[in-house]
């Protein structure tokens, strides 16, 4: 790699960086929720949150630390929150997250996982495997889970 491309990386590198420390350390705004705070659950580390655009964009600044993001909405295409959030591995819950959305992301390392989300009394599970470079999981509610 040559100079020139080293130094371009290292500018890269630096701009995310800051752009997600000042994302975390952001104010909260008289009247809006603060901006999500990295949480604990176990050994299990997660952001949940998402409701507002500030909010949402803080937690995209720090997505790149959570390899599994759970985004819930409704049939429609309106972000929506669970009741509850149980994720496993190998039949032992690593975290719970009660009212978790509209988006969950969790520092999992890669491997097969058990997600089951409760919406409206009813349960729903997704398999999901999580890769070195993040997944995504997109959950659509039930249309009987609208509220």
């Amino acid at each position: 790699m040559n100079v020139e491309a080293r130094i371009a990386l290292g500018l890269g590198l630096a701009l995310i960086a800051t752009c997600a420390a000042l994302a975390q350390a952001a104010p909260a705004v008289a009247g809006e929720p603060p901006p999500p705070t990295v949480q604990r659950a176990g050994s299990v580390e997660y952001l949940n949150g998402g409701a507002g655009e500030e909010e949402r964009a803080a937690m995209t600044a720090q997505s790149g630390a959570f390899p599994l993001r759970i985004v819930f909405s409704e049939p429609g295409g309106a972000y929506a929150v669970a009741d509850r959030v149980e994720v496993s591995r190998g039949g032992a819950r690593l975290v719970g997250v009660d009212k978790a959305g509209p988006i969950l992301m969790l520092k999992l390392a890669p491997g097969d996982y058990a997600v089951d989300a409760s919406f409206a009394g009813k349960t729903e599970r997704r398999q999901v495997r999580v890769g070195r470079d993040g997944t995504r999981l997109d959950w659509r509610l039930p249309p009987e889970a609208r509220r």
